[in-house]
């Protein structure tokens, strides 16, 4: 940060909305109810993916969750869970939102 200008955001900042040079993804599990046959994952996956940042989306019928893949600068875990409801589906009576994996940095050409 440069301390004559406080208020101007720092470029060295990962999270620095200018900086494009790599994604900053997160993963997240989200528990679900309801979701019991491959025709749920169908009418879910499309859903989360259309929403702008997602990268990928999991869909664990078994275990009734969703493991989603997206880039915090993009969306937020609300977004996530407003999706599921709109789909028709409902988190889980925990509602457990369970950060899976920490940021990560995708590698660039100039690396």
């Amino acid at each position: 940060m440069d301390p004559a200008r406080p208020t101007d955001p720092d470029p060295a900042d990962p999270f620095f909305p200018e900086r494009a040079d790599h994604a900053i993804l997160e993963t997240i599990e989200i528990a679900t109810e309801g979701e019991d046959c491959d025709e749920c994952v169908r009418k879910l996956r499309p859903v989360l993916k259309n929403i702008s940042g997602v990268q990928d989306v999991k869909v664990d019928v078994q275990h009734e969750r969703v493991i989603v893949t997206f880039d915090p600068r993009k969306t937020h875990p609300p977004d996530l869970h407003d999706a599921i409801l709109k789909s028709g589906y409902k988190p889980g009576a925990s509602g457990r939102l369970r950060r899976v994996g920490a940021a990560s940095r995708t590698a660039s050409a100039g690396d």
